[in-house]
């Protein structure tokens, strides 16, 4: 078991590298997640324990923590109606579309239903199991929403900010030229770095004790995506009251292999072969994603509540963890994105399934 979690951990650091090398958006993330995928298909000996999704977690709260002002914390009332709307738009979307699973590729209802639900892999499967539905067929349209979302949405951010942004976020939507200024960016933070290592090793440090304690705590309470909620408000408060530095990019980057490597580890033979039958349902339900991610964007840059590029992460129905590092990576104003993400986690596993299970007698 060891041997399986240091060879994998290595495929998705190799993965990581080699997509960056290549200039592949969020390449830690996506380098790692693919590389992973691929030697789990072909060898089936890629294995991350729960422990590196917890460690994922506690580093992704404790950078956006850091991230968060004072001015952060007095403008998030405002993500009250964004987030109430937000949900009304997955709701509408699970329903239509587990109504096309049921009506037009004999999927049962609840099946069909918890096949669309905009969660976690891991959340919604237990979900199934709890509920009777196929869980097979809910892990594997689970698995392509979350994977096919994080592939498509760098290059989909982009399009849609050429087509609709302003110019000065359509010239901030260039991969390439995000890739150069963060090139500078490593640069400087390597030569502060050099000039003060102490002072930056002691305050990483601080940052991963303290947000470590509020994602164990988290872990320990027992409610979805508890570490990363309670490792974020560890590291928030900490960044108020002592004014603490981000942490460095290096470590940021360790927490995107492992989030990627996690899910690559989620692709198998059994997998791939159960997906080739539900191709076209997971191209309907990924293209319905699509339009409300584009439809809820517009509507909320429209209204000065966030930038295009935040409004197309902070509605995107992947995981809240690995949406909010890929946000760090490519841009956009975390403490957002974060609250809306966590708050549709929330509502997909808590009040999503209730409504599944009132609702589905009318799809039978």
């Amino acid at each position: 078991m060891i041997y399986k979690v240091i060879l994998t951990m290595l495929v998705g650091t190799f993965g990581g590298f080699l997509a960056k090398k290549i200039k592949l958006p969020a390449p830690f993330m996506i380098g790692s997640m693919l590389a992973v995928a691929v030697f789990s298909v072909i060898s089936g000996q890629m294995y991350a324990p729960t422990n590196i999704k917890l460690f994922a977690q506690i580093v992704s709260g404790a950078f956006i923590g850091q991230q968060v002002t004072k001015s952060d914390l007095k403008n998030f009332p405002s993500l009250v109606k964004p987030i109430a709307l937000l949900m009304l738009f997955f709701t509408i979307n699970t329903f239509v579309m587990g109504f096309i699973f049921s009506y037009f590729y004999g999927m049962d209802a609840v099946t069909a239903l918890l096949s669309c639900l905009p969660g976690g892999i891991m959340d919604v499967s237990l979900i199934s199991i709890d509920m009777g539905a196929d869980s097979g067929v809910v892990a594997v349209m689970q698995l392509a929403r979350l994977v096919g979302m994080l592939l498509i949405l760098p290059y989909w951010t982009k399009f849609i900010i050429n087509k609709f942004g302003s110019q000065a976020e359509k010239k901030n939507s260039n991969i390439e030229e995000i890739k150069e200024e963060e090139e500078i960016l490593d640069q400087e933070s390597d030569q502060e770095s050099t000039d003060d290592k102490s002072s930056v090793f002691s305050n990483n440090v601080l940052v991963l004790i303290v947000s470590t304690i509020g994602g164990l705590l988290g872990k320990w309470i027992g409610i979805p995506v508890g570490a990363l909620i309670f490792s974020l408000i560890f590291s928030l408060v900490l960044k108020v009251t002592r004014d603490t530095k981000p942490l460095s990019n290096w470590i940021r980057y360790i927490a995107q292999i492992s989030a990627g490597s996690i899910i690559g580890c989620s692709f198998t033979r059994e997998n791939m072969e159960q997906l080739s039958k539900l191709i076209i349902p997971v191209i309907l339900l990924l293209i319905s994603y699509l339009v409300v991610n584009v439809v809820f964007a517009r509507i909320i840059y429209k209204r000065n509540i966030l930038d295009l590029q935040s409004a197309l992460f902070a509605s995107s129905p992947a995981g809240a963890t690995d949406i909010s590092l890929i946000a760090g990576e490519l841009g956009g104003d975390m403490p957002k994105i974060a609250g809306i993400q966590i708050s549709r986690t929330l509502y997909t596993v808590i009040v999503l399934p209730y409504l599944v299970r009132i609702f589905s007698v009318f799809l039978e």
